[in-house]
């Protein structure tokens, strides 16, 4: 065809253009972040074979991937290769983990009584200043699982936001070596599990916000073919996989809203982290990047992704996000850990600038 190049072209920046645009119903854009990164592996392929053929008609690919660029960068971690060395001063680390529910899956242990004591071990062993963990279950009948109880004990301060206590508590738990100043819950879903939390730390001078999250699932593990599905079968998970895919991004456009409003009205610097549940191409991933920063971005390194499930492995959909008072130092996902469906990530921070007490009046 001869317009073949310049056509699709046009729909590739369109595509790209939609990501910017609120999900809808009536256009189904809400499906628009899972289509972007298939749109800009198809876009590479069709440069390079452009160019090779020496085509003129390259350019209009060139001027596609130019409107999509924003989607590189959170895409690759290249941008550390330009950053300066920071300068010297406190820093704090913040630590995020997806526990997968508590459940202690074995994944790479035969045993899973053993998987269950690495991941508790994980969780009590200091890893960083401050640790922030999704999916924490704690065992309140248990004398070697009621980390609870260990981290009263121990006069560690923590906040738990969870259900209503049970046998099994469920919720997010953020862990300090820093004085807690104050915590509370930004909010909590209909089923209790997803929830966002927050605690202000004094670290020295400065006063710091930690914002735990944990937003609407995507419904992944849900999906789960085996060789004996019939394509019935298949397509039926197939359905079923879409529709809570839809459902997902409805409300976690909701609870964006609220964790954005919530931020923005934050006295002190923000660190945001856990699991998102959204691709760096999605709408909610970006309204939370005209207010934030991402570390990923800033000071990640390769394709950064965080999903160690049993489904599509290829995801980042737990980050760090920090806000203008703050820089970053470093970042990292932590795939050597494989003892959830989730790596961890850490980052480390430094205040741009000395906030004392008196200002922050």
């Amino acid at each position: 065809m001869k317009y073949f190049n310049f056509i699709v072209a046009i729909l590739l920046s369109i595509l790209y253009a939609t990501g910017k645009i609120p999900p809808t119903e009536g256009f189904n854009l809400w499906i628009t972040s899972f289509i972007i990164p298939l749109a800009l592996v198809l876009n590479h392929v069709l440069l390079v074979i452009s160019l090779f053929l020496k085509k003129k008609s390259s350019v209009y690919y060139v001027i596609a991937l130019l409107i999509g660029s924003p989607y590189l960068t959170r895409t690759i971690g290249i941008k550390y290769l330009l950053k300066p060395n920071p300068p010297p001063g406190n820093r704090f680390s913040v630590v995020s983990y997806n526990m997968g529910g508590y459940s202690m899956r074995p994944y790479h242990f035969k045993n899973v009584d053993s998987a269950r004591t690495a991941l508790k071990n994980w969780i009590v062993e200091p890893g960083g200043d401050i640790r922030c963990y999704q999916e924490f279950v704690n065992v309140s009948w248990s004398d070697e699982f009621n980390l609870v109880k260990k981290l009263n004990d121990s006069g560690t301060p923590f906040y738990f936001s969870r259900e209503e206590a049970s046998d099994y508590e469920k919720g997010t738990l953020i862990i300090s070596k820093f004085p807690i100043v104050s915590s509370g819950d930004v909010l909590a879903s209909t089923n209790g599990f997803n929830r966002i939390a927050y605690v202000d730390l004094k670290i020295n001078d400065d006063t710091v916000r930690i914002v735990n999250v944990h937003l609407e699932s995507m419904g992944l593990r849900q999906f789960r073919p085996h060789r004996t599905d019939g394509l019935e079968t298949v397509k039926t998970q197939l359905v079923n996989i879409l529709r809570k895919l839809k459902i997902g991004v409805f409300e976690r456009s909701k609870q964006i809203n609220q964790l954005a409003d919530f931020i923005e009205a934050s006295p002190y610097p923000v660190v945001c982290a856990g699991d998102f549940n959204d691709l760096p191409y999605s709408y909610n991933y970006q309204a939370l990047k005209k207010i934030m920063k991402n570390s990923f971005e800033e000071t990640g390194r390769g394709m950064g992704f965080t999903y160690n499930g049993g489904t599509i492995k290829l995801l980042r959909i737990d980050n760090q996000f920090f806000s203008s008072e703050l820089r970053n130092v470093s970042f990292a996902t932590l795939d050597s850990i494989r003892l959830s469906d989730h790596f961890p990530l850490r980052g480390e921070y430094q205040f741009q600038r000395s906030r004392s007490h008196s200002e922050e009046q």
